[in-house]
């Protein structure tokens, strides 16, 4: 069935001399119908009606935006005079003196900033003047009246006076800190000790300063290059990945970080280390078996497992070695069946591999004086 196309349901007057409202409602029964029947109307016909159509929605467009910009710039013009004379009002000139030239200078203040600089023609008999600054000499650009050289240093004085409100706020910042920690020693920071990191944000004077804290994490790993760069491994206290920390020069350093109030410095972890290397390598076995034979609930939780288990989050290691000894060889088996198809029986040799080198892990650690703890809590 073939669609019945409306006529064009356009003005003909011409944009500029409509009002807002009505182009606003014109261009909305526009584009409904180039919504509907567009494409239907350049199948139809000879693409006329497409092009006056596009032809009166740009043109009602153009009209539209136009406007808009100028009731912007309008009102942005309003806001600023007003401004403007706020700060003349505000401004309170003193009585001229004379300076070694004889030039008349006109002392500026305010009731909120006090003296804020003098203003002055910019040469002599000048229609121009010009202010300075008191807290530094510097000079604007040039007014066509007294009055308002007077309102810019106001103005400068406004501006002056909430940089001075942001930096006393950052500089409470670098001492405030959350209840149960305290600032801590980057010469004493040692892997495993737990910190939270800031978020660095720039100050009103140019230097660092912390905009916040970050969660807990635990420091797993430092390394102090001869650059002086730091780079702090992190770790979630449940084990799972954190950003590193980069700390490359020395205001990152001046900012800090935090530890527990009382820290207690770790004592080395050797067992960590190689839990890690060993599962971390069982682990990429296992994901290989994964993606060739699909995501099972059972795969799942085996790879949960390993993961906990090389973030050495584990009650009872060796009960959690030979769970994973036994998934591993139940995924061996599996593999091994030669009525499997051969996208399964391909997998063999890193399931294989799983297996063996979960139970070398085992007899490693069984031997090993690093894991003296796991043998002791299995028995």
């Amino acid at each position: 069935m073939t669609l019945v196309v409306p006529p064009l349901p356009a003005g003909i007057a011409p944009a500029d001399r409509l009002d807002d409202a009505e182009i606003a409602d014109e261009l909305a029964v526009l584009r409904d119908w180039g919504r509907r029947y567009y494409s239907a109307s350049f199948q139809q016909h000879d693409g006329s009606t497409v092009s006056d159509y596009l032809m009166r929605v740009s043109a009602l467009a153009r009209v539209q935006n136009q406007r808009r910009r100028a009731a912007d710039w309008e009102a942005r013009r309003q806001r600023e005079q007003k401004e403007k004379a706020d700060y003349e009002a505000r401004a309170q000139v003193g009585a001229p003196r004379r300076d070694s030239g004889g030039a008349l200078i006109y002392p500026v203040s305010c009731a909120e900033h006090g003296h804020l600089g003098t203003v002055r023609r910019a040469y002599v008999r000048s229609r121009k003047w010009r202010f300075t600054r008191a807290d530094n000499g510097s000079s604007g650009a040039e007014y066509g009246a007294l009055k308002a050289a007077a309102g810019a240093l106001v103005w400068i004085g406004d501006l002056a006076a909430a940089a001075a409100g942001r930096q006393r706020q950052q500089d409470a910042a670098r001492t405030a800190v959350p209840e149960g920690w305290e600032y801590g020693d980057w010469d004493d920071l040692t892997a495993f000790d737990v910190i939270r990191v800031p978020r660095y944000g720039k100050a009103e004077d140019g230097t660092l300063y912390p905009r916040g804290w970050g969660e807990a994490v635990e420091v797993r790993g430092l390394n102090r290059l001869d650059s002086g760069l730091l780079v702090v491994s992190l770790a979630q206290l449940d084990g799972s990945y954190a950003d590193p920390l980069f700390v490359s020069h020395q205001d990152m350093k001046d900012v800090g970080f935090l530890w527990p109030v009382g820290r207690v410095r770790p004592q080395p972890q050797p067992h960590r280390e190689k839990l890690r290397v060993r599962l971390a390598d069982i682990a990429d076995d296992v994901a290989t078996v994964r993606r060739r034979l699909g995501d099972t609930d059972r795969i799942q939780r085996l790879a949960d497992l390993i993961a906990r288990l090389e973030r050495s989050h584990t009650p009872d290691l060796f009960a959690d070695l030979r769970q994973i000894e036994a998934e591993t060889a139940f995924l061996r088996a599996q593999v091994s069946d030669t009525n499997q198809p051969y996208e399964v029986h391909r997998t063999k040799s890193w399931a294989v591999a799983a297996h063996l080198k979960t139970q070398h892990a085992i007899q490693a650690f069984a031997t090993d004086p690093d894991f003296a703890w796991a043998v002791a809590a299995a028995n």
